[in-house]
């Protein structure tokens, strides 16, 4: 018997929605019955990653066969590093066809882990590409590692939410709009170039796509940005954009024991924060990279040093914010789980002096301060006993800020995975 004559489909559907994340029961539930296919199909092919001429011509087939699959497909993830066959973008003429099938994405993400450029991919595969950009269902666009993406990207006429840019770099072409506005339009912009490849194609690339008074990166709300030394000529043209339209910052920077080779730590960054008008909320996170417990607690100090003279430069931005959290990332790069962290954090000779650094007298009313400890903690049960001791442990430490009563403590773990919102 049917399942429909025994529930309202109303139900039937809400108990699919339910085994969302359960891959294999929505499997068996779509060949169970006609009444719980449709449903369980929309959560199965929500998102799809290709990664090799296989998996393409599988998702073209089914596609081809079913065409009102199409619609329920709103993520996909373009895959391609040196195990899953780098050479496949090259050749598959039917990524194309896939894409343009497409119409309904929400979010398109390349992730690229070999030498290729976007030169060396198939050109149907690139026209499809910037189809695909240009869809109004479109939400967010994700590119990692891969370089020589044409300027004309940034002339996509098209509002999404999020332009996310990891390792990549940016090269102008013949055809790249000479006088006319960059017409993309991103609220969120979390951006960390390819130093070295920009360097190769063109020094002055960004400094061409920000120029203009109306360019893509003067209308950006929320920066994430990634900052070093090396890469901070290139971003700063985006700072100077973005000046006016930001109304919040992200800077992540990172320390090790070779810390002042590598040039990533908060003296990276030398762009004046009262330069951001309109700016409510900063973030400062601070990557700590150790192999042996006994040595985090000096590159700790000289983080946490590195931040005390920053939010000292920085008295009126902080007199005018709303939030401001920094974030410490003590990680082990032996990948172990160090139980007495909290602790170790806590015990730092630091908070007095940020306490009078981030709680002037100007500073205000309004600002809520957040400091999280990030934690590479494997189970959720460790994550709320961190939480719970880091929590007392800094009970007393910053006294203006806690008289106030806009402090807060918190623990993240970079291992947990948190249900995601259809």
């Amino acid at each position: 018997m049917d399942v429909r004559t025994e529930l309202p489909q109303e139900i039937i559907d809400t108990i699919i929605d339910n085994l969302s994340k359960d891959h294999q029961t929505l499997k068996s539930c779509a060949l169970a019955s006609s009444s719980l296919r449709p449903t369980s199909q929309k959560h199965l092919f929500s998102w799809t990653m290709l990664d090799k001429d296989s998996s393409c011509e599988r998702l073209h087939l089914v596609l081809t066969e079913n065409p009102t699959l199409c619609s329920y497909v709103h993520r996909i993830i373009i895959w391609s590093d040196e195990e899953t066959g780098p050479q496949w973008l090259c050749v598959n003429k039917n990524l194309a066809c896939v894409l343009d099938r497409l119409t309904s994405l929400r979010s398109c993400s390349l992730c690229i882990y070999n030498d290729i450029e976007w030169k060396d991919f198939h050109p149907q595969t690139t026209a499809a590409f910037f189809r695909v950009f240009v869809l109004p269902s479109l939400k967010s666009i994700d590119i990692s590692g891969l370089s020589g993406i044409p300027v004309t990207f940034f002339d996509i006429p098209n509002v999404i939410e999020e332009l996310e840019l990891k390792s990549v770099a940016f090269t102008r072409t013949s055809d790249a709009g000479a006088v006319s506005p960059r017409s993309l339009c991103m609220r969120v912009l979390d951006f960390l170039p390819n130093t070295k490849a920009f360097v190769n194609e063109d020094t002055d690339t960004i400094f061409a796509l920000s120029a203009h008074p109306d360019s893509c990166f003067s209308r950006i709300a929320d920066l994430r940005i990634h900052v070093s030394r090396d890469n901070f000529p290139i971003l700063l043209p985006i700072f100077n954009a973005a000046a006016k339209s930001l109304t919040s910052l992200e800077l992540s920077h990172g320390y090790s024991p070779r810390e002042s080779r590598d040039g990533r730590n908060i003296n990276a960054f030398r762009f004046d924060l009262a330069n951001f008008t309109n700016l409510r909320r900063l973030s400062l996170r601070l990557s700590i990279y150790y192999y042996t417990f006994n040595i985090l607690p000096p590159i700790l100090l000289t983080s946490a040093d590195h931040l005390t003279t920053l939010l000292a430069s920085s008295a009126s931005t902080l007199a005018r914010i709303e939030t401001l959290t920094v974030v410490f990332y003590p990680h082990d790069l032996r990948q172990s789980y160090e139980v007495s962290m909290t602790k170790c954090v806590s015990e730092l000779e630091i908070w007095r002096q940020l306490d009078k650094v981030i709680c002037p007298h100007r500073s205000s009313a309004r600002l809520h301060v957040t400091f999280v400890l990030k934690m590479d903690i494997p189970e959720l049960t460790q994550l709320v006993k961190a939480r719970n001791r880091w929590q007392e442990s800094m009970r007393g430490k910053l006294p203006m800020l806690e008289e106030r009563g806009i402090l807060t403590f918190e623990v993240d773990s970079s291992f947990l995975c948190y249900p995601e919102d259809e």
